[in-house]
């Protein structure tokens, strides 16, 4: 849900009177979140595995996009951002491992209903 909030502290440093007050939309920190953060839809073969390395695999890809603005940006350097993107990809290595390459129990045999 979005907040109205008043500026009164802008109108009243530009001389005007109270009744040309501006409403700014400040957002909840749950749709700001989402706004910065979006989750796309699985669309592939669902399993819980599959589910769970794609949910890892776009917050991943968060992460890189976030770490190449900042380094393009010049707040962090060319090593630093090579270094934090090269942990990120070694614990998507390390998820994918645990979650697609195990091999899967056989699914138990059922007696049928009679």
């Amino acid at each position: 849900m979005i907040k109205m909030v008043q500026a009164i502290a802008i109108a009243s440093s530009l001389n005007q009177k109270p009744s040309n007050v501006e409403f700014f939309a400040v957002a909840d920190s749950t749709e700001k979140e989402n706004f910065l953060y979006p989750i796309g839809r699985y669309r592939g073969n669902f399993t819980p595995e599959q589910l769970a390395f794609n949910a890892n695999l776009q917050e991943f890809a968060q992460r890189v996009s976030l770490i190449c603005g900042l380094e393009t940006g010049g707040k962090i350097s060319t090593e630093d951002a090579y270094r934090q993107i090269k942990q990120l990809w070694k614990t998507l290595k390390e998820s994918k491992k645990e979650l697609l390459d195990q091999q899967k129990p056989p699914r138990p045999e059922l007696p049928e209903d009679e």
